[in-house]
């Protein structure tokens, strides 16, 4: 048993594990905050290789925009991959904070935190040839200082890998991933068109009481404009979405990188832009200086999505 962590709250329990937040121990009363997604089942051979999968994709990854992963370790007798405590607010957390002010984020901000998720997605997939397949605002977060950080890399796969099921949350999906089952870097950067949306306008873009009437707007291809909601978005941002929500992953940008390039030409072509620390003051102004908290939910494993069921959140 490991000595080096403390478990101090259950923060959540999904099919394959728990999720608590921690410290780790260290001397002279030494304490870090951490978070621990811990292996419920340690005898099923299959959900050891799951979890010891998840744990080597994460420790390939360490990139200022990409939660990080400090430890494999037993804690408590029980297998854990230890992350970083993230002192901030999820991307949820944002866009509610905006809907209970009854104003919407701001635009420029919006595709500053975009850029910073591409380069995010870039890193990953020339690290490791993977693909998160679950961009989504519960797996965005922005620290105090205005850091962006993509979060939960749990059911990332092999670019172009096809899959037995559908897998993720069915409004953020690509419509390759439920007409072929097949991911590749192209399909989140659809993802992330679809999170782009919603920030502009706080209206999710793929809508419907069911997981099937959400995945029949996922691949009919056609989408409302942003501007019937806001009309002020610039037209430069509207390039940038249009081209991130093509059907046809080939009319999208080949790249996360390519479409961080165009954010930021976008941004800072006119000579100034925001950066962390615009966003650490926004945050500051959104948010006060109150209690953070972790939306860590979806660090666990996604229900398998089957047609009619509600659709997640």
């Amino acid at each position: 048993m490991s000595q080096k962590y403390k478990v101090t709250t259950e923060l959540g329990q999904g099919g394959m594990g728990k999720v608590f937040r921690g410290v780790l121990i260290g001397q002279a009363g030494f304490e870090r905050p951490v978070v621990m997604k811990q292996l419920l089942d340690a005898e099923g051979p299959h959900h050891v290789k799951l979890f010891v999968d998840d744990a080597r994709r994460y420790a390939l990854l360490d990139h200022e925009n990409i939660g990080r992963m400090f430890d494999f370790e037993r804690v408590a007798g029980k297998l854990c991959i230890v992350l970083e405590y993230i002192d901030g607010f999820s991307l949820v957390q944002y866009l509610e904070q905006h809907r209970v002010r009854k104003r919407l984020p701001d635009v420029e901000l919006s595709v500053f935190m975009i850029s910073r998720l591409c380069r995010a997605l870039q890193y990953v997939f020339e690290k490791a040839r993977i693909v998160h397949r679950d961009v989504s605002p519960s797996n965005i977060m922005m620290t105090r200082e205005g850091t962006v950080k993509l979060i939960d890399f749990g059911i990332a796969t092999s670019s172009d890998a096809k899959d037995q099921s559908l897998t993720g949350k069915p409004a953020y999906m690509a419509p390759e991933m439920v007409v072929e089952l097949r991911a590749d870097s192209r399909s989140d950067i659809f993802s992330l068109g679809t999170v782009l949306f919603e920030m502009l306008t706080l209206s999710r873009l793929f809508q419907g009481a069911t997981t099937s009437e959400v995945l029949q707007q996922v691949v009919s291809g056609h989408f409302p404009s942003p501007r019937q909601v806001n009309p002020d978005i610039p037209d430069g941002v509207l390039v940038l979405l249009k081209k991130a929500l093509q059907r046809d992953p080939g009319r999208r940008y080949a790249s996360a990188g390519e479409m961080g390039q165009a954010c930021e030409h976008y941004l800072y072509d006119k000579g100034y832009g925001p950066t962390n620390l615009t966003l650490k003051h926004y945050l500051r102004e959104l948010f006060g200086e109150g209690e953070t908290s972790m939306d860590l939910l979806d660090l666990l494993e996604p229900v398998p999505v089957l047609p009619g069921e509600p659709t997640p959140r």
